[in-house]
């Protein structure tokens, strides 16, 4: 029996919502016409995307179309309802909205989330970004856009929506998940039936579906598709699942140093609430007082803090260092006679060192993040395991596996080339371990 219904106006953007729901590992299945939702078939499904095909026709004609389809898929069991919306809110997003809220009944409010952050598009004060710059200055065709010549998104909804609507803005999110999931709350109590949200990057889209679902507010999803995908996963589980989901950790390791692993890891401080410790790496090739004190005071930083963040990380400390070799370290290099390729092992290995007496002092670590040849190996020969059994790719250079043996067989593991190129690698990475893990 499906336990989420999406109304798309077509079948292309529906199809690509459902794409994104498999991710999550839910069977989904896309229809175009009347006689597909009356087939037994749809209960084989966990999620159902029905087109309606109403883009280009008019609002009174999309209402009724929206209507009858949520009135036929109406059910006690669906957990998700959500309306997709074009990402350059192209068509009747307004009245079909209203269709999808009159079908469910009085309880329910839209939260609108007209955001698409894979594709660039952003939602601030209300506008619609493409690029950080107005959606109306990057696409044609967008005078739907203009009911009050403004190109706000939340002026279409206060313009054109037949109830009232409201908007909640960025410096909201800044106070945390239960002061927003509080402000919809007071919303809903106040009468407003759709609340369009202010957003930059999936990690807000994952702030608002939490504060959502805190609220425990009925809701109907209205985005493009990420928001609904991300609830999804946060709902389409059990009691238990969510339980574990939400007690889970995440620790990753960046120990290269050169610009694209800086830019890699800023956008990752930018888009996920994360604890980054740097590690002074040359403490790591002194002598073993002076070595272990770095790695336990490391340890220390990581386990102290996982209760306020889900997501930890360990970088070099010269991450900012374009030169992979500077002074002091050519200094130390000759003071402790080593070369350069004897130092980065006994540096990696004092990362995997790190990594295991993490492991041992947080069992609610279920999967690791790695990045580099050296560090991986490093850190596979601390936790004795003979290697990966590979799962799926998550990037290109960027695998999903999980070890083959040792104490933590079974721990699921990306690891990333320190030459994948793409300055949000970390950051698809750990999004990708999260729909893994339900997170």
């Amino acid at each position: 029996m499906p336990q989420c219904i999406v109304i798309a106006d077509e079948i292309t953007g529906g199809s690509a919502v459902g794409a994104m729901l498999q991710k999550n590992g839910t069977s989904v299945c896309s229809l175009m016409n009347t006689r597909g939702l009356k087939d037994p078939i749809r209960d084989e499904y966990d999620c159902l995307i029905f087109s309606t095909n109403s883009r280009n026709i008019t609002d009174q004609q999309s209402y009724q179309l929206v209507f009858s389809a949520t009135k036929l898929l109406k059910s006690d069991e669906v957990k998700l309802y959500a309306k997709r919306i074009d990402p350059a809110m192209r068509g009747n997003t307004c009245a079909e909205t209203v269709a999808m809220l009159d079908a469910l009944g009085d309880n329910h409010v839209a939260i609108v989330v007209p955001a698409f952050p894979a594709l660039r598009r952003t939602n601030v004060g209300g506008y619609i970004l493409v690029d950080g710059k107005p959606l109306q200055k990057s696409l044609q065709g967008l005078e739907y856009l203009y009911p009050a010549a403004t190109g706000r998104v939340a002026d279409l909804f206060t313009e054109k929506f037949t109830y009232k609507a409201a908007a909640i803005h960025l410096k909201e999110y800044l106070k945390g998940t239960e002061h927003l999931a509080h402000t919809i709350e007071c919303m809903v109590n106040e009468g407003v039936r759709a609340i369009v949200m202010d957003c930059t990057s999936q990690e807000e889209i994952n702030l608002i579906a939490d504060a959502l679902i805190l609220s425990k507010v009925k809701y109907l999803a209205v985005d493009p598709g990420p928001f609904t995908a991300t609830l999804a996963r946060k709902v389409m589980r059990s009691k238990k699942m969510a339980s574990i989901a939400s007690e889970t950790k995440i620790l990753g390791l960046v120990g290269g140093i050169n610009p694209l692993i800086t830019a890699q890891v800023e956008q990752l401080r930018l888009e996920e609430k994360v604890n980054i410790i740097k590690v002074r790496n040359l403490e790591l090739l002194e002598e073993p007082v002076r070595r272990n004190a770095e790695i336990n005071r490391v340890v220390d930083a990581i386990v102290s803090q996982f209760n306020n963040f889900s997501i930890a990380f360990i970088v070099s400390d010269n991450t900012e260092i374009s030169n992979p070799n500077p002074p002091v370290n050519q200094e130390m290099l000759f003071k402790t006679r080593r070369n350069e390729a004897e130092a980065l092992d006994i540096i990696a290995s004092g990362y995997g060192q790190i990594v295991g007496k993490t492991l041992e002092k947080r069992k609610d670590i279920k999967a690791l993040y790695t990045k580099g040849a050296e560090f991986s190996v490093a850190t596979m020969r601390e936790l004795k395991t003979t290697g990966l059994k590979i799962l799926g790719q998550v990037l290109p250079l960027t695998t999903y596996g999980e070890f083959i043996d040792g104490t933590y067989q079974g721990l699921k593991c990306v690891t990333s080339a320190s030459s994948a190129t793409d300055t949000n690698t970390i950051t698809d990475s750990i999004q990708y371990l999260k729909r893994k893990l339900s997170i």
